[in-house]
């Protein structure tokens, strides 16, 4: 069964009088279209994500994109006039072979990988699978500041996205609306027009739509209680000894020296501590299991390739890295000056900030086999979120 997801991200921050793009706000330090595309990637449904943006924000949206999103084909297209016009440009671009697509508003994105399997597993049952919560208030008809009618609020939903269809269902409503020059406000109404049943799956009142600035206050509040659930913490320690003729290779930056760290992959310790703290943390076992010296096809490897594979595996379960903080020991050679370099890397296998990433150096001042210039050695602790 194959999943295409289109992500809606063309939007403005006119309503919130802002010149930049609402999907760009940042909580928590990433910004709205990441969260949601982070969010659509754990899920682990989806072979192809088609993000639709503005022309002059598309090349921010592929770096984003390249940085951030790991397992899922990314595809761009231009945003068209409306709402609509975006999706109708979006739906050329779906493989042939997808069974279903499913449309999302970039602007909320505070949608849970809950609301989205549902979605899929309705669409993928019935045809159909729509994000809705109940009304609340008293919903009343009105003209002219004079109430008409009080309708039924056991009747009432209040429509999120993602709004996921079969893919003949959602080709053939977008047809016969440009056919009758019917635009409509999100693309169930479309699907009502010719099919009788829309099925609707809960959503979440914390499924908001980014709209006005008290959105965005309400916004920071959801992810303070996203952040605060399911948090795992990993702690993780390597040392090697030096060896002459080798490369010393730290946080996957090659750094000059007579000596290099002696080991079956690239022996980068730093790194190697890093990856045992996320595996504790999501209770995967450790680097030795993962990556065994005894295959060589890790002989001299890449620490941030292996890296980045562990990233790839909390990400199928689940796991969003939320911080990771090292620390290098050893006596020689002075290595701070390669700090950033180290923590972009770090940042850029894992695909997170580089604001969530702190690395340290110390020394063993003279005691010990660090002391005497023996071997380095690195220990990491690293927060996980579960994702919800």
């Amino acid at each position: 069964m194959r999943i295409c997801a289109i992500i809606l991200a063309a939007g403005s921050g006119r309503r919130m009088k802002m010149d930049t793009n609402k999907v760009f706000i940042k909580f928590d330090e990433q910004s709205a279209v990441v969260r949601c595309m982070k969010t659509f990637e754990t899920t682990g449904l989806f072979s192809d994500i088609i993000v639709v943006c503005k022309r002059e924000e598309r090349e921010m949206m592929e770096r984003k994109a390249a940085r951030y999103i790991k397992n899922m084909r990314c595809i761009f297209c231009e945003g068209g006039k409306e709402r609509q016009d975006s999706v109708a440009n979006a739906l050329q671009l779906v493989p042939d072979d997808a069974d279903i697509v499913m449309v999302h508003d970039a602007a909320r994105c505070f949608v849970t990988e809950r609301i989205i399997r549902d979605c899929a597993a309705s669409a993928i049952r019935c045809g159909s699978g729509v994000a809705a919560i109940p009304a609340t208030d008293t919903i009343k008809r009105a003209r002219r500041n004079v109430v008409k009618e009080t309708l039924p609020r056991e009747e009432l939903v209040c429509v999120q996205t993602p709004q996921a269809f079969s893919r003949d269902l959602i080709m053939r409503a977008y047809a016969q609306a440009a056919e009758d020059g019917f635009l409509g406000t999100d693309d169930a109404s479309l699907v009502e027009r010719i099919c009788d049943e829309v099925h609707i799956v809960p959503g979440s009142p914390d499924n908001i739509k980014l709209t006005t600035r008290a959105d965005v206050e309400q916004g920071n509040d959801i992810a303070r209680k996203q952040q605060a659930s399911d948090i795992r913490i990993g702690n993780g320690f390597d040392m090697h000894a030096f060896a002459k003729g080798r490369r010393l290779i730290l946080g996957g930056v090659e750094i000059p020296s007579e000596y290099g760290l002696d080991g079956h992959s690239d022996a980068d310790v730093l790194v190697h501590a890093i990856m045992d703290a996320l595996l504790g943390a999501a209770r995967m076992g450790d680097i030795g299991g993962l990556f065994p010296d005894t295959d060589p096809k890790y002989k001299d490897i890449y620490s941030i390739a292996l890296l980045e594979e562990v990233g790839n595996l909390l990400t199928k379960y689940g796991y969003c890295v939320v911080n990771i903080d090292s620390t290098l020991i050893m006596q020689k050679p002075k290595v701070m000056p390669y700090r950033d370099a180290m923590v972009e890397n770090i940042a850029g296998a894992l695909g997170m900030p580089r604001s969530y990433v702190n690395v340290k150096a110390t020394t063993t001042e003279y005691l010990g086999a660090v002391g005497r210039g023996e071997g380095a050695a690195a220990q990491a602790v690293c927060i996980l979120q579960k994702r919800r």
